[in-house]
């Protein structure tokens, strides 16, 4: 089940011993910018790096009750793949205070104190908690564009938390606010790219008309793409929050015409 807990949101499902996540709203920044105001985690849409890493810095240091802060926290450039690195304590920084590491789609880390941040601004952002054997967790944020939902990243970041030793039965996921199919119109050929990448079947299954117009549902997309990675049902939770829906919580690229913030998705290990 999903809750705002003051300016995050998070998932009752993701909580547990020695881990933490949150997905940021657009509230309880330091923005003063129009655009962005007032929680924005991107550079290049009116703030200073200063302000981007004042923010990062609240917004990590809020969701580990005061525990990490912005130094302990990585971004990078989003590429809309479905590339997913495994990071560690030296990744720390990468994107605040030392230059972008390799870009990328999603990060998995079984180190504690090292965050990884995704950014979204209608895009999916997804959560992932896991378990090794002796109980020691692995974790994976992932940011997944239509691009990246259909190349399969929610399935590569499945794959690469087993990887590190995470037992599959004990993955569970969250997938955040997010552009809805209420909102997330297409056109023909996105159908025919998401057919050509996943079959007719499953385009069929998850674009379909809303009264003349096409619209395309991310959420089922990545369902799908989690649970034939083997994630079980039960240990996934999706938001139905829609952030073009709701602009006034959450940054919508589609909403404003690209004059937003964006939103950080982060999970830890404590």
């Amino acid at each position: 089940m999903f809750y705002t807990d003051g300016i995050l949101v998070k998932s009752t499902l993701l909580e547990g011993d020695g881990v933490f996540h949150a997905f940021s709203t657009r509230l309880g920044g330091v923005s003063t910018h129009p655009d962005t105001t007032s929680m924005n985690v991107a550079p290049g849409h009116g703030d200073s790096d200063e302000t981007v890493r004042e923010n990062a810095d609240i917004l990590v240091r809020t969701a580990s009750a005061g525990r990490l802060g912005v130094e302990a926290a990585l971004v990078t450039s989003q590429i809309h793949s479905a590339k997913v690195r495994v990071v560690a304590e030296e990744n720390r920084g990468e994107g605040f205070f030392v230059h972008v590491g390799e870009h990328c789609d999603g990060f998995v880390t079984d180190r504690p104190g090292v965050v990884p941040i995704v950014r979204t601004a209608d895009c999916v952002p997804i959560l992932l908690v896991g378990r090794k054997a002796d109980g020691s967790p692995v974790v994976s944020s992932v940011h997944a564009g239509w691009r990246g939902t259909v190349a399969g990243i929610a399935a590569e970041a499945v794959r690469k938390m087993t990887e590190q030793g995470a037992v599959i039965g004990t993955v569970k996921s969250a997938i955040g606010p997010h552009i809805g199919y209420c909102c997330f119109e297409v056109g023909d050929d996105l159908y025919e790219a998401v057919r050509d990448i996943r079959g007719e079947d499953f385009a069929r299954r998850h674009i379909r008309y809303v009264g003349e117009r096409l619209h395309a549902d991310l959420t089922e997309m990545n369902l799908e793409i989690l649970l034939s990675a083997g994630v079980l049902p039960e240990n996934v939770d999706v938001s139905d929050e829609c952030t073009m829906c709701l602009n006034d919580k959450y940054h919508s690229h589609r909403k404003t015409h690209g004059k937003r913030g964006a939103m950080g998705s982060l999970v830890g290990i404590l």
